[in-house]
Order: structure tokens, then C-alpha cells, then sequence
């Protein structure tokens, strides 16, 4: 019963983010560069989970707000591995899209995270891919500090 009402309350709170969630926008810019990390490996993705919800609570100390990171992120990986609806290149542009709309989102690309999802990832091919990611949106946060300056 406990879990059933959790899980109906996770869909509820997934379902309305944008009135529940102080600035969901930001909660899904970063909710993305962990998706497109996690989604661009051919692993099962249940098991990048644990590391996805130590860094959500270390970002951010309030538990709803953690829960929301994680959810909407498993949104964007079942989106892209098991419904296909996006695909791995639609999350990067849509990140680099939202980069030139909000430039101060640059700062919540944390390459440390990036990288510990990348050490879950064993398959050697798909390492070296979310390697050119991670490379790819650090220079993106790189390029704004420069601007910042």
C-alpha cells in the first residue's frame, strides 16, 4: 500500500513539475545532461539509478526536489530507450538550445556528476561515447565562464 501511494505520488508530482516545482526549467536542463549520459549507453539503465539519486540528493538537500531530478530523468531515459520517442541527439540539442536561451544554465553542467554516471557504464564503446559528451558539454560550460568574465 506504502509503495503503491508512493508511486501514485510520484506520477501525480511528475504530472503537474511546473506548479510544484520552484524552477523546473533549471530542475530539467540538469535532468537532461544526466539522461543524454545515461541514455547514450546500450546498458540497462536501472543500474546508473543508485549513482543518479546520490547525486540528486547532493545537488539538491531537499528531498521533493531530489525525487523530481530523479523522476524526470527516468522520464527522458524511457523516452529515449524504451518508448524511442527522442533520441540521445534530440536531448543535446534541445541542451544546446536551451544554452543559448539561458546561458546561466551552463553552471549546472557538473562534469564530476557526468562522470561518475560514466564510471557505472562497463560496455567500452558506449564509455567513449559519453567520454565525447561529457567533453562536448564541459567545453559548453567552459565557453560560458569565459563570457562570464
Amino acid at each position: 500500500m506504502r509503495v503503491m501511494l508512493k508511486t501514485l505520488r510520484d506520477h501525480f508530482f511528475s504530472a503537474f513539475r511546473e506548479l510544484f516545482v520552484y524552477h523546473h526549467t533549471a530542475l530539467e536542463f540538469r535532468a537532461k545532461t544526466y539522461a543524454v549520459i545515461i541514455a547514450s549507453s546500450d546498458e540497462a539503465a536501472q543500474h546508473y539509478y543508485p549513482v543518479l539519486k546520490e547525486l540528486a540528493d547532493e545537488v539538491y538537500a531537499e528531498s521533493d526536489r531530489a525525487r523530481a531530478l530523479v523522476i524526470t530523468v527516468k522520464e527522458y531515459v524511457s523516452a529515449v530507450q524504451g518508448k524511442k520517442t527522442i533520441t540521445e541527439q534530440t536531448l543535446l540539442n534541445d541542451i544546446i538550445q536551451e544554452l543559448r536561451l539561458m546561458p546561466r544554465y551552463a553552471q549546472k553542467i557538473e562534469p564530476e556528476h557526468l562522470r561518475k554516471l560514466q564510471s557505472c557504464t562497463h560496455e567500452r564503446d558506449s564509455k567513449i561515447y559519453q567520454g565525447r559528451i561529457i567533453d562536448f558539454l564541459s567545453q559548453k560550460r567552459l565557453d560560458f565562464e569565459e563570457i562570464k568574465r
